[in-house]
């Protein structure tokens, strides 16, 4: 199946090769790989070649690797994961800031609440009310709920029934719900969070596109402002320390 290597990076060819293999149908999601003795053989290479090519398909998210008795190596599911995870390079790296991450929300998210106040199914309003509501008692507890926020961001994109759509919007999602935590939205902020679910979660249900897409709109830019306004005084105290140091 697989041809030996001769190029001078013979992890990378392994890696290319598996790659193309699996893209190119010859494996299916979730079936499982030849084991890491027999793809050396394959390639003609050592298991160490292999073994590295392995992790870069696990980090891209081409495979996935389970150990156990009934472990191996197999076709993961493409999904978000794909595309966020140079996303969140360029967020460790410090360059995406918020304000590139509410372009990018301003683009995807709207469309993806109109899309879906066409095409939300039962299950899907069921899901989304009962995100707004775990999401709300968890306010009114005190606690930061980010978690309920992004699934409600991602039932919208999954009920937009657009898979490129939703992949774009959910990678968007990730680095913006790590933006968002580590400003530490206060519970007022959160409060308003919730209003704002309540009220895309409603055009949806009334099938209301035009509405839902105003909605998702003024939603995104109102935390990106109220964001600014919490983290404001914390930043000038944070530059009032390192002045007396």
């Amino acid at each position: 199946m697989f041809e030996p290597v001769k190029n001078q990076r013979i992890s990378d060819e392994i890696l290319h090769q598996i790659r193309d293999a699996v893209l190119g149908g010859k494996f299916q999601v979730g079936d499982r790989l030849p084991n890491e003795r027999m793809l050396a053989e394959q390639f003609a290479a050592s298991r160490t070649s292999v073994r590295e090519a392995l992790r870069g398909l696990e980090q891209a998210g081409v495979i996935y690797i389970k150990k156990g008795v009934n472990g191996g190596v197999f076709v993961a599911d493409a999904d978000h994961r794909m595309v966020s995870r140079p996303f969140q390079t360029l967020l460790q790296l410090r360059k995406v800031t918020m304000d590139n991450i509410v372009e990018a929300r301003l683009i995807f998210e709207p469309e993806a609440a109109r899309l879906a106040a066409q095409r939300a199914n039962p299950e899907d309003l069921e899901e989304m009310k009962q995100v707004i509501e775990q999401m709300s008692a968890a306010v009114q507890a005190g606690e930061l709920p980010g978690s309920f926020d992004l699934k409600f961001h991602k039932l919208i994109a999954r009920a937009a029934r657009n898979p490129i759509l939703e992949m774009l919007s959910e990678s968007m999602l990730e680095v913006a719900s790590q933006v968002i935590t580590e400003l530490h939205p206060s519970i007022d902020v959160l409060k308003h969070v919730v209003d704002r679910h309540r009220e895309v979660y409603e055009a949806v249900r009334k099938r209301d596109g035009d509405l839902a897409y105003s909605v998702m709109s003024k939603h995104i830019i109102d935390v990106r402002n109220r964001l600014a306004e919490h983290s404001a005084p914390a930043e000038q105290r944070r530059k009032s320390r390192s002045k007396k140091t």
